[in-house]
């Protein structure tokens, strides 16, 4: 009887069971947004080891830029923003009465498209102030490292400001269409409970804590089998 009731009221098991496709589409955006990284290829200056004896190739290496480096902060900063219009909705003057009451609807467009665009400037604000771009172009500079085909130094710092600011643009986009997901979803015959389902900051949240266990639980395992592989090792040695 309450599985009837369910499908009853969400438009049938056939509309239940794209709802729970388009569910599972939207944290794999999720964790796309999450993981997703522009990798920067970096080079290390040649090194001579054993007194000139042996001329080693510099190494190879990487600078990760996730496309999303503010995480959910954002969604946060501009949710407390949007706590001002219901403010303005108890006001006297009538103008702004309707002004406050149509950007405190969380499934109206107005509050919507507010929200989606603060998400997008804080997303820009929180990477500029947590990215030091400046700091790691000098860090890189003093182990020796640099961007092929880059100067060392403010060139290099210069490269990865304009290259974090290009791939934060579709990472807030990901970021504010997961935000306002819920309200969009809705329009689509869902009710409220359903549709919250769909996105917003616990979605991300529980994305990144879900992969930040795996990658701490592949890290131990990794650790354990090289372990065993010294123990192995050392066994040997022993023996021999």
């Amino acid at each position: 009887e309450a599985v009837s009731k369910i499908t009853a009221s969400n438009g049938g098991l056939i509309m239940i069971l794209i709802e729970i496709i388009v569910w599972l589409l939207v944290i794999l955006v999720s964790v796309y947004l999450v993981t997703a990284v522009r990798r920067i290829p970096v080079q290390y200056a040649r090194k001579t080891v054993a007194g000139n004896i042996k001329n080693v190739a510099g190494a190879r290496d990487y600078i990760p830029l996730k496309l999303n480096s503010s995480g959910v902060m954002p969604i946060i900063f501009a949710q407390a923003i949007m706590f001002a219009p219901a403010l303005m909705a108890g006001s006297d003057n009538q103008t702004v009465k309707t002004i406050g009451i149509e950007f405190s609807n969380m499934f109206g467009l107005w509050y919507n498209l507010l929200f989606a665009f603060l998400i997008i400037v804080f997303s820009y604000f929180y990477t500029a102030i947590t990215i030091p771009t400046n700091k790691m172009a000098d860090d890189l500079k003093r182990s020796g490292g640099f961007i092929p085909g880059i100067r060392p130094g403010k060139d290099t710092g210069e490269l990865l400001d304009r290259i974090l600011s290009l791939i934060t643009f579709p990472g807030s986009l990901f970021l504010a269409l997961v935000a306002i997901l819920p309200s969009i979803v809705i329009n689509f015959g869902l009710t409220q409970s359903w549709a919250l389902f769909y996105g917003g900051t616990s979605l991300l949240i529980m994305v990144g804590v879900a992969i930040d266990t795996i990658q701490q639980i592949n890290s131990h395992l990794l650790n354990r089998h090289y372990d065993g592989l010294m123990k192995k090792g050392t066994k040997r040695k022993s023996l021999a």
